[in-house]
């Protein structure tokens, strides 16, 4: 009696219509009013500490979209504004990755304390000639 009453339960809740909306940054209006998928033209950027939390790694994709990137990684360590930046050369593939550590290295690396207000922005100019800024708050 319980496998009847399960598969009857299983039956309707298959037999129920399911609705699903699409967010609206994702539709567009083409001419005769219908939705259509937005496709994301830009480059993707994931930016992720690393596991002592003493480095930022970011991933980049898609560089073949791009003319150029550049990025900056700001932040204070006992009241001093510190830094890094750069560029990815986009002749070397589609996908690129870099390790920001949080410190300054000579014939040592010395790792900063106390870091506040981590900010990490990335510029990029499309091959459509469109230029994108993307801005992460990094908590450390």
């Amino acid at each position: 009696m319980k496998k009847v009453i399960f598969l009857t339960t299983v039956f309707l809740l298959l037999a129920l219509p399911i609705q699903a909306k699409v967010l609206p940054r994702f539709q567009t209006t083409g001419s005769g009013g219908t939705a259509k998928k937005a496709v994301y033209s830009g480059i993707y950027v994931a930016p992720k500490l690393r596991g002592d939390r003493k480095a930022l790694i970011v991933y980049f994709s898609n560089l073949s979209r791009a003319n150029n990137v550049s990025y900056s990684l700001t932040y204070q360590t006992n009241d001093q504004d510190q830094g890094v930046g750069g560029s990815i050369d986009i002749s070397a593939g589609d996908a690129a990755s870099r390790e920001l550590f949080f410190g300054t290295c000579s014939a040592v690396c010395i790792d900063h304390t106390n870091i506040t207000s981590m900010r990490f922005e990335v510029v990029s100019e499309l091959t459509t000639g469109r230029k994108t800024i993307k801005r992460y708050r990094i908590r450390v």
